[in-house]
């Protein structure tokens, strides 16, 4: 049996005594936990399942914090929100989420990895809402100065919700698992998932096929989970299906105050429609990837997490050398965005390297693939010419060749190798980093 990151034991087989994690785990609770517990055990079996049941509903709360706070702003500031104020209500949700997360942190609430989680979701989220927004699969109906294109910042919070909550209800239930999948095999899914959230605009929707892959990757793997003193279990599909759910419950909610708005809302707003869920399973697969690698890190370290990662953080560096302006020349602008672009390729390309270090496999794959991509520059058809006239296009495929495109996509590669190279070589040799 293979269990995860905690290992041990099968936790069937834990005893009946408090579990030394359960001390720390609701903190505002304080001495009413201890109180509740007591009577709880004096009462019997059923009471005891009824606390058990209770204290499930709180964590799950607790875990839900930094969604919950969103979605209740998105509420009251729809409800209460002067029309005609001088910060547009979509700048405001920006600063309350902000100092959210600075009270988060400075109470010690959320961790520092916890809030790692949350900026690349803003970086993985952003880059889809750029996307998807300029084909018009939804919109932002209000205006709003903090904002990258048609999509407003607030925005990357509730993606980071997301993230956020599967990272606190990770340590909150002590999750285990048995039977479950290699890391490279869901970073290899969920690779094709997000892809697909772009290729169905071109009528290329595999959703159907990803869900059985994941189902077939999954379909064996059990989670122990921790409410009170032993771990119960379920299979993580199920789970999986649980949280979807009730992220489509939250997006009713969302789409009902006017966070954003479907086409078919336009004019007057309807329930969400029951297929977006497998929309959003796909979603939670990719985020319970990023979440799993993080977590999984601080026991196998996993220097290919640590690459791909890296390759979402160059994007989101990408993204705001390209679209926020900054007063650069020309020149710079250009082609910095290359080099840029090409460092991600070269992390993304050793992120599928056996052992997470650069190759001269690795560099070849990503010279290949960033002369490739520029030469595809040279490719006309309509349909693909109207979109590259977008925002998300020119991101995606550029617009016009430029061979010396090709020289800063080969220095960022050259460039990105030669730091991970370092950052492995003072790691193995207890550099600097390991402090």
């Amino acid at each position: 049996m293979r269990c995860g990151i905690s290992g041990g034991l099968a936790p069937e087989t834990a005893g009946l005594t408090e579990h030394p994690a359960t001390r720390n785990e609701l903190p505002f609770l304080g001495d009413l936990r201890e109180r509740m517990e007591t009577w709880a055990l004096r009462q019997g079996p059923v009471a005891a399942a009824g606390y058990e049941f209770l204290r499930f509903g709180v964590k799950q709360a607790w875990a839900c914090l930094f969604g919950g706070l969103l979605l209740g702003l998105m509420i009251v500031t729809k409800r209460y929100y002067p029309h005609g104020a001088g910060l547009p209500r979509y700048d405001a949700l920006v600063i309350a989420c902000l100092i959210i997360q600075a009270i988060l942190l400075w109470f010690r609430m959320e961790t520092v990895e916890e809030a790692k989680v949350i900026l690349v979701f803003h970086l993985v989220g952003t880059l889809m809402e750029l996307f998807k927004t300029s084909v018009g699969s939804w919109h932002y109906p209000e205006f709003s100065h903090l904002r990258i294109g048609q999509v407003p910042l607030f925005s990357g919070f509730m993606y980071a919700s997301v993230g956020s909550y599967l990272a606190r209800v990770w340590r909150l239930f002590d999750f285990r698992f048995t039977r479950h999948p290699a890391l490279s095999a869901m970073m290899a899914l969920s690779g094709a998932i997000y892809a697909n959230f772009f290729t169905d605009h071109w009528g290329i929707d595999l959703r159907l096929p990803l869900l059985a892959g994941a189902a077939m990757l999954f379909g064996r793997t059990t989670i122990h989970f921790r409410v009170w003193r032993v771990h119960r279990r379920m299979p993580l599909l199920l789970g999986f299906s649980l949280v979807a759910l009730f992220i489509w419950f939250g997006e009713n909610i969302a789409t009902a105050a006017g966070a954003w708005l479907y086409p078919s809302q336009m004019t007057q707003w309807t329930m969400v429609s029951p297929a977006k869920l497998t929309s959003w399973s796909l979603l939670l697969l990719v985020s319970y990837t990023l979440v799993a690698g993080t977590m999984l890190e601080k026991w196998r370290r996993p220097t290919r997490l640590g690459c791909f990662l890296a390759a979402l953080a160059v994007m989101g560096c990408g993204l705001i050398w390209r679209l926020v302006p900054m007063g650069l020349p020309v020149f710079w602008l250009r082609y910095g965005g290359g080099v840029l672009w090409g460092a991600m390729v070269l992390l993304l390309a050793v992120s599928i390297e056996r052992f997470g270090r650069p190759s001269w496999r690795s560099v070849a794959a990503a010279a290949a693939i960033a002369f490739a991509a520029e030469l595809f520059r040279l490719y006309h058809q309509p349909a693909l010419d109207a979109f590259r006239m977008t925002l998300a296009g020119a991101l995606l495929f550029g617009r016009v060749f430029d061979p010396w495109n090709i020289a800063a996509y080969w220095i960022g590669i050259g460039g990105a190798a030669l730091g991970r190279g370092w950052f492995v070589r003072a790691r193995r040799t207890g550099g600097p980093l390991d402090a």
